[in-house]
């Protein structure tokens, strides 16, 4: 009962002023010695399964943070250390972009077919290892592992969307003003994309975003949330063993601000891509004008639904009330108060 009321308590800090009554009451006293067994149990499974990085990815070697930094990666239900995990910055953050930048150039020259045959084998991979990924998820982010396997197959299903879509990318031709001229377009990838997601969605929301990117022949830096960076690494994990390039896709986690400026301030990172606040997503779109980079945002959101006259009302109640609780579960997580990242949500 004491975990409860202390993420009551951080919920009220995230800003989840009216909690009802009915919310707090459902909370369950469960015993934290069991659930410490549980997931040193599972912890174990992921380790066996070879997927319990805690170090950066950066031009396809693990790396520690420069100066040897570490941040404590921690379960929410029991407060419990999982991993301590390389707490990077500017620094590691140059070098990764510098990565994917030098691998961009032959990256971007594969056909599209050699791209799409990369992107399905980590596709293969990650379905292949869904459960001990939905395991880590669990574990890190405190989501039930229904749910939890849930996101592995949604965060799969855009890799392998994307590998297929690849193929399909086509050009246009215009009819010509004078009849001497032709007018063809040609798709092509913008460069190194930056990329930072949330910890709501550590796996989902990285999927979401370097599949596209990869597979029409851009390179990634990926910066997960501070809280949930070990679904992340997993994954990037399986990408390497899908055949997936070193330095085509970067992972460094840390300090959040240091990370983000850098890749603001990078005249190579031609694209950031962002899911999380509305009050970071001005920033990150601020920063960008400088570079003149594109910007891709997601803001924002409390779950919100709007019921028409014409609804059927027990449906509408129905979903209105699993995404009520969906988004309660998110509030409700016991993470740091003092997190910028995660001011408005």
């Amino acid at each position: 009962m004491a975990m409860a009321m202390m993420a009551m308590r951080r919920a009220v800090a995230l800003g989840a002023r009216h909690i009802p009554a009915a919310a707090a009451s459902s909370f369950r006293v469960v015993s934290l010695r069991h659930m410490s067994a549980d997931a040193g149990a599972a912890m174990e499974k992921i380790r066996a399964a070879g997927l319990l990085r805690t170090q950066g990815l950066i031009a396809g070697q693990w790396v520690d943070a420069y100066d040897g930094k570490t941040i404590e990666v921690q379960n929410p239900a029991t407060g419990e250390v999982l991993a301590n995990v390389s707490c990077m910055g500017s620094r590691e953050t140059s070098d990764a972009i510098a990565s994917a930048h030098s691998t961009f150039y032959s990256w971007s020259k594969l056909t599209a077919s050699e791209r799409s045959k990369a992107l399905r084998k980590w596709y293969d991979l990650i379905i292949s290892h869904k459960e001990e990924l939905a395991l880590l998820m669990t574990l890190e982010q405190g989501k039930p592992m229904k749910e939890a396997l849930g996101e592995v197959n949604y965060g799969a299903s855009f890799i392998e969307y994307f590998a297929e879509e690849a193929k399909r990318i086509y050009g246009d031709i215009i009819p010509p003003t004078l009849s001497d001229r032709r007018l063809l377009v040609l798709k092509q990838p913008v460069g190194v994309v930056g990329a930072i997601t949330p910890w709501n969605f550590p796996l989902a929301m990285i999927t979401r975003k370097v599949g596209p990117a990869l597979a029409c022949g851009c390179t990634v830096v990926v910066k997960p949330s501070e809280f949930t960076p070990l679904t992340a690494l997993a994954a990037a994990d399986l990408a390497l063993q899908a055949g997936i390039p070193a330095g085509a896709l970067n992972v460094v986690m840390g300090n959040a601000a240091e990370i983000g400026d850098a890749l603001l301030q990078s005249t190579q990172v031609r694209k950031i891509t962002f899911t999380g606040s509305t009050a970071v997503g001005k920033k990150l779109m601020a920063g960008s004008a400088n570079t003149v980079k594109k910007v891709s945002l997601e803001l924002g959101g409390n779950a919100p639904c709007i019921v028409f006259d014409d609804a059927d009302i027990d449906v509408a109640v129905k979903g209105s009330d699993i995404g009520a609780r969906r988004y309660l579960r998110k509030v409700c997580k016991s993470i740091h108060p003092g997190c910028s990242e995660f001011e408005g949500w």
